[in-house]
């Protein structure tokens, strides 16, 4: 998956230090990273490319001898300097920077997104001993924001149930959904099959997990059996047209192989169809 960097080591302590030419920086736009060509930028590509102010870095995180940090300034495009969608990390090599650059990028967007109390309104400053923000007139302090969500491989006999989005991703997928306030994990998968499809599921079991810092989310995968084999049929489904296109069942041996196994949904599958998972 798309975490699985070994041998790297990321460090993701809040241990601040002085930044370096050939360390990475981040910064983002309206939810896109500025890239120099097809990877992350380095201080010393920045700094000679750009008159900008980058005297004041963020330091977010570190693997081995790589340092990343952020700063909370807008640079324009020019040359090979462009604001691209965070799925093109999804794609860059090597892998271990795509994903540190991804979870640098979390941390980066949750400092641009955080620039007041939302208790006072007054301005936030950086925690000193650990990675928070704190309104120096209130005392209101916050952390790094983690989104919890689901993703559930629906299972009936030798069938796995695939979906596809009625907007964005359009290849295969599984159901999945965000974690509601006073919901448990498995509240959430009852709660999202049905939704969507309209059946309901038993047997929830606990797969994998992953950090996704495309959403800010960290993704739980589960697999559960519908309830009753033969309690729904295709022509039974109460699918959410504005969600999914697309609600199909697929036998083991007929899954089609839609995407990479980097994203847990696609882990999730490809177990499925080679048998890993009954």
């Amino acid at each position: 998956m798309f975490q699985n960097i070994q041998p790297h080591i990321l460090d993701t302590q809040y241990t601040p230090r002085a930044i370096q030419a050939a360390d990475y920086v981040v910064i983002v736009k309206g939810g896109k990273i500025l890239m120099a060509g097809k990877t992350t930028p380095t201080y010393a590509a920045l700094s000679e490319n750009y008159a900008a102010d980058l005297t004041q870095p963020d330091y977010l995180l570190s693997i081995e001898d790589h340092s990343f940090f952020f700063f909370d300034v807008i640079l324009t495009e020019k040359a090979d300097f462009s604001y691209q969608n965070l799925n093109v990390l999804r794609t860059m090599q090597p892998q271990w920077l795509a994903f540190t650059t991804a979870t640098a990028a979390h941390l980066a967007n949750w400092y641009s997104q955080n620039r007041f109390c939302g208790r006072c309104g007054q301005p936030l400053v950086k925690g000193t001993t650990q990675r928070s923000l704190i309104c120096s007139s209130c005392g209101g302090e916050i952390f790094p924001r983690i989104s919890p969500a689901i993703i559930v491989g629906v299972k009936k006999d030798n069938q796995l149930l695939l979906t596809k989005y009625a907007a964005g991703y359009d290849r295969y997928a599984l159901i999945a959904g965000f974690v509601e306030i006073g919901e448990t994990l498995e509240d959430t998968v009852r709660r999202e099959v049905f939704e969507e499809t309209g059946l309901q599921v038993d047997h929830i079991h606990y797969y994998k997990s992953q950090p996704w810092a495309f959403s800010q989310s960290i993704l739980v995968g589960f697999f559960a059996d519908i309830a009753g084999t033969e309690a729904y049929t295709t022509a039974e489904y109460h699918s959410d047209e504005a969600e999914l296109s697309v609600a199909k069942w697929f036998d083991r041996d007929k899954i089609p192989i839609d995407d990479t196994t980097l994203s847990l949904t696609w882990t999730m599958i490809t177990d499925f169809r080679a048998g890993r998972v009954k």
